[in-house]
């Protein structure tokens, strides 16, 4: 660990607002949606360890600029076609390391023998490529040529811009002169397994260069979870989420259990996981299962949840449930949570939302008890006391005797088990269990079916979302799934799988999945386009136009709309055609247009005469 005290501020970000961390890693990375500061924060992050024994280097997400292809007349580019003026190469690193730019690492392989070496062995061994930087009519050329045919091209012209990127940021990574670096989006250009090769080359030299001068501190601004590769918990601190409006957050001390957790997670902590650090709105779910099943039924839906930031993740239980939601939570990211029914009886999510502040207030509000933990073991023990009557009795219905064999069937340990049977077996035969018990049961039940609601929406307050009817697999329509037992999971998610892939329209989902589709789209945030909306305004420009024409005697038909100049219909038959126009000799008139399918593919029809305005008009 480095210590360095920092406190930042960046007023046009986070107003009055300090970012405050003492403590640092070897590798450090700066996470967030666009637009949230990570550059700006990164160069503050500069100057905080510039000094101390620190000697920093930032490379921006332009840095390439200077080695672009030759130039293109009024957009520039290929600024270094020439090479560099060998009399200016000092001059050329001093700019480029004001600027954040790259192209100085060709003069630093020019310098450094140790350093062109490493270079050389890279392009010749991986990419079959030489380097050979030739001084020309008083310029400095990189030059490159393929080892097994080919001539020499220069760099900036003929090279791709991921071997340029290769080339320059393991430049600065070998440059000694420099141990504090700090990469703007390294990921450009450059192949996940690149990146994934460049994180490595970083980990050899990752350390605290005041301890052990051979090392370097690293800042790594990212959007690709390639270079998000946690090896032990204690890393997790090192990622800074920067977010709208506010300081950037970071995990502090985990507690024992959920340390526990995550290290059993963490082996298995992938690309796909890694979603998190990087949406404002992730959305975790249990299995695999139920992230396939979900993400394609938004797909189905036409309704786009990665524009609202959001992504589902499927982490693998209950307890992983519950740490995500606490490391979110630290991070202040907005998660939202989809679990089965019996995450509201057991495991780390229930003690974790129990905790939440946002549960606490919903509870007291509603004046539904003293705490959320307090109404569900109340709530157990008369759902304990139903199963134990029904336990005892002698039924006859079938599907209630098979209920009795099911609650016999758990050991004393699966108390929780027992409780989600009954919780299932009363949401499809309420009546059959009602006329099975007692007084005091039918008491219990009935409180529990004025409770259970509640329950859910303490949850919810929580961002936090509960199958009512126990798992994602009991709103599947292709297979006959058995409440009391799944036991053909992943057969029943394949057919269903391929089931929803050759539907073809919104109205059949909405159909097949009415339940499930209302669940999905209350947990998962999502922004609707609504094209239509913003159509309509547009459309009511041109259909005042039209009036003005007619009225003015301008156009008496269909011909001189289309012709018009002041209609302009060319420009506008790209978004509607012209279905009908009937003109009265008092220029009274009726026209019928159709939006275009390549606008909205339920062509609305839209009917308008001299009377429509923007208040009554609608698509």
């Amino acid at each position: 660990m480095i210590n360095k005290n920092i406190d930042i501020t960046i007023p046009v970000l986070w107003g009055e607002e300090h970012f405050i961390k003492n403590e640092w890693g070897a590798i450090n990375y700066l996470v967030g949606a666009n637009g949230t500061g990570k550059s700006l924060l990164a160069e503050q992050i500069k100057n905080s360890f510039t000094g101390g024994g620190f000697l920093p280097r930032y490379l921006n997400a332009e840095r390439l600029v200077g080695l672009e292809k030759e130039q293109e007349g009024r957009y520039g580019g290929g600024n270094l076609k020439q090479g560099f003026n060998i009399t200016h190469l000092e001059d050329y690193k001093r700019r480029a390391e004001t600027s954040g730019l790259s192209s100085s690492a060709i003069i630093i392989l020019k310098q450094r023998l140790d350093i062109r070496i490493k270079i050389e062995s890279l392009l010749s061994d991986i990419f079959g490529k030489t380097i050979r930087l030739a001084e020309e009519g008083g310029y400095l050329k990189p030059k490159m040529q393929n080892i097994e045919a080919g001539e020499e091209y220069n760099l900036s012209e003929s090279e791709c811009h991921g071997l340029k990127e290769l080339i320059t940021l393991l430049t600065f990574l070998y440059d000694p002169s420099k141990n504090c670096i700090i990469f703007d989006e390294p990921e450009l250009h450059l192949h996940p397994q690149f990146q994934s090769f460049f994180l490595q080359e970083i980990r050899k030299i990752a350390g605290n260069p005041i301890e052990d001068p051979s090392k370097k501190v690293f800042f790594i601004i990212t959007h690709s979870p390639y270079f998000i590769d946690l090896k032990s918990l204690d890393e997790l601190s090192n990622i800074l989420v920067c977010h709208y409006n506010k300081v950037p957050t970071y995990v502090g001390e985990l507690e024992d259990q959920d340390k526990y957790i995550l290290n059993k997670f963490l082996p298995r902590f992938n690309t796909h996981h890694k979603q998190f650090f990087f949406s404002p709105n992730p959305v975790f779910v249990e299995g695999y299962t139920d992230q396939q099943i979900i993400s394609i039924l938004f797909e189905k839906l036409g309704i786009n949840i990665g524009a609202s930031g959001s992504c589902i993740i499927d982490v693998g239980g209950k307890d992983e449930l519950g740490v995500f939601f606490r490391l979110c939570n630290a991070l202040q990211i907005n998660c939202h949570i989809i679990a089965d029914l019996d995450a509201v009886f057991r495991g780390k999510l229930r003690e974790v939302v129990c905790e939440d502040e946002r549960s606490k207030t919903y509870v007291q509000e509603q004046g539904i008890g003293a705490n959320l933990s307090g109404e569900i073991g109340d709530l157990e023990t008369h759902l304990t006391s139903i199963a134990n009557y029904i336990s005892a009795q002698e039924l006859n219905l079938p599907h209630l005797i098979e209920l009795k064999e099911k609650i016999d069937s758990f050991p004393a340990e699966k108390e929780h088990s027992k409780r989600v049977t009954i919780l299932l077996a009363i949401s499809r035969y309420e009546a059959d269990i009602r006329a099975s018990l007692d007084d005091e049961n039918i008491a219990n039940l009935n409180l529990i079916i004025g409770r259970l609601s509640q329950l859910f929406n303490a949850f919810k307050a929580c961002d936090t979302f509960i199958f009512p009817k126990g798992e994602i697999e009991h709103y599947y329509t292709q297979s006959d799934v058995n409440y009391l037992s799944i036991t053909n999971k992943d057969t029943y998610f394949h057919k269903e799988r391929d089931f929803l892939l050759q539907i073809e329209t919104k109205e059949e989902i909405l159909e097949n999945y009415p339940e499930l589709t209302e669940i999905i789209k209350e947990a998962v945030p999502s922004i609707e386009i609504e094209i239509l909306k913003h159509l309509k305004f547009e459309i009511f420009e041109w259909i005042h136009k039209v009036q003005t024409g007619i009225a003015k005697g301008e156009i008496n038909n269909a011909d001189d709309l289309m012709r018009n100049a002041k209609i302009n219909y060319a420009l506008y038959n790209q978004i509607l055609e012209l279905q009908e126009l009937n003109i009265e000799e008092d220029k009274t008139f009726e026209c019928r247009i159709i939006i275009k399918e390549t606008i909205s593919e339920e062509q609305p029809v839209v009917n308008f005469n001299q009377l429509t305005n923007a208040h009554n008009f609608e698509i």
